[in-house]
């Protein structure tokens, strides 16, 4: 089967495409929202900013294109890049703050009846099954303000990536990667090696991932692949290991999602067991109510700590490409997360509070 695979992405490369038959496709998302955040001064002051951008979906614009090459099998390719709506500047930076085009996803690859082959710039196995386990896809409100996951699983793109994805069997889907570090003379530098599948049938969808990222972190970044921090936090030279399982399941017009994420960062001593809970109900076909609990217990350093945050979202559709929204989101925190968001660098200031209430209004566009 891989024999066959890397037969062809060589043969590829000396035949010709006269009679093939190939499309590309531009398609985007601009999410734009207004939040407002409690406790972002020392005072207890509140912010009013656009962020990163809107809660429901992270901004981006790509092209992806099909080659048939005849006998099942495909050439394919997609290029995305990610910006902020309100200033336009490009998002997902090198570790050293150089610019990225397409910083979410570079790959090209081929498919058949054995199954797909990708090489590039590629998410983890592991954030791709939390996102299709969480109810919003691991976008700004889950992965900004729910602390979903840490390190890679919360930001979890990485260059230099092999993937192979199975065929589906009996609702069964495997996949497997490996990551290469690029160190001369160090196969195992930087190297992350992961494990995935899923299952669907029907209203029921199952799955999980197993990751290991090698050398995150250290304290300097210009020489660090995967960064420097942990929740904006410098960490030194550490690996991770993460675990992830869940699931969703459609019943009429909801939803129901749950998913577990372990993670543990060392040796700078990072362990979150992360819980996740939601229900996504469409109470008329243009009124749509999200309504998740993310649960992360952290230990580090003989401490443990506590971080719960929830609140709904009511999302109205104007069209099949154009929706508004607005919701509000609370989190508090306990012990070794209350320690760590008083930390200078922490993803969302805290400002020595252990809460954060936040208020949304947005406006989502697709093409």
């Amino acid at each position: 089967m891989k024999t066959k695979l890397f037969g062809l992405l060589i043969g590829a490369g000396c035949c010709t495409s006269a009679f093939a038959q190939s499309s590309v496709t531009l398609y985007g998302i601009i999410d734009v929202g207004v939040r407002m955040d409690t406790h972002q001064t020392a005072s207890g002051g509140k912010l009013f900013t656009m962020g990163n951008g809107g809660a429901m979906q992270s901004n981006r614009w790509g092209l992806v294109g099909t080659e048939d090459l005849g006998g099942g099998t495909k050439a394919f390719f997609r290029l995305e890049s990610g910006f902020t709506p309100n200033t336009g500047a490009f998002q997902q930076a090198t570790p050293s703050g150089g610019t990225r085009i397409f910083g979410r996803t570079a790959l090209v690859g081929l498919s058949d009846s054995y199954g797909a082959l990708t090489l590039g710039r590629q998410y983890t196995l592991v954030h791709e099954m939390v996102a299709t386990n969480d109810v919003f896809q691991l976008s700004n409100y889950s992965g900004t303000f729910g602390f979903q996951g840490s390190g890679e699983t919360g930001g979890g793109r990485l260059d230099n990536s092999v993937r192979y994805t199975s065929p589906q069997m009996a609702g069964f889907t495997l996949r497997g990667s490996y990551t290469f570090g690029g160190v001369a003379g160090d196969f195992h530098r930087a190297s992350s090696p992961a494990v995935g599948f899923s299952y669907d049938r029907g209203p029921l969808s199952i799955g999980g991932a197993y990751q290991i990222i090698n050398n995150i972190g250290g304290l300097t970044p210009a020489t660090s692949t995967y960064g420097s921090t942990y929740y904006g936090i410098t960490i030194p030279d550490s690996s991770q290991k993460a675990i992830t399982i869940g699931g969703s399941y459609k019943i009429g017009t909801a939803t129901l999602f749950a998913g577990y994420i372990y993670s543990h960062v060392y040796p700078a001593d990072y362990k979150n067991n992360s819980f996740s809970a939601a229900i996504d109900y469409y109470v008329t076909p243009t009124i749509d109510i999200r309504l998740p609990v993310y649960v992360d217990f952290l230990r580090h350093a003989g401490t443990s700590g506590t971080r719960i945050t929830s609140g709904p979202v009511f999302d109205y559709l104007l069209s099949k490409r154009t929706d508004v929204y607005t919701g509000f989101n609370y989190t508090h925190l306990t012990g070794a997360w209350t320690k760590l968001a008083g930390t200078s660098g922490f993803t969302l200031p805290f400002n020595g509070y252990n809460s954060v209430f936040e208020v949304m209004v947005g406006i989502r566009h697709k093409f």
